[in-house]
């Protein structure tokens, strides 16, 4: 469940375009059609900073649960 944020962070813009809702995919699609580049480049690192943080969260989580699981 927690890796498929990715996934859902991926859909965000076509799902926020598509029914107007106002979001970082939004925000993404305008600032690709005005070329704003730092735009761009600052959603860009939001969501890859998100989904190392649910990443990372799953991995704890995942070794957590199951005992067999170290962290080294």
């Amino acid at each position: 469940m927690g890796l498929s944020i990715g996934a859902m962070l991926a859909g965000a813009p076509v799902t926020e375009t598509v029914f107007s809702w106002p979001g970082l995919g939004r925000a993404y699609v305008t600032a690709s059609l005005r070329l704003d580049f730092p735009l761009i480049m600052g959603i860009t690192m939001i969501i890859t900073i998100m989904i190392l943080i649910a990443n990372l969260v799953t991995d704890l989580i995942y070794a957590w649960v199951d005992p067999r699981v170290t962290i080294d």
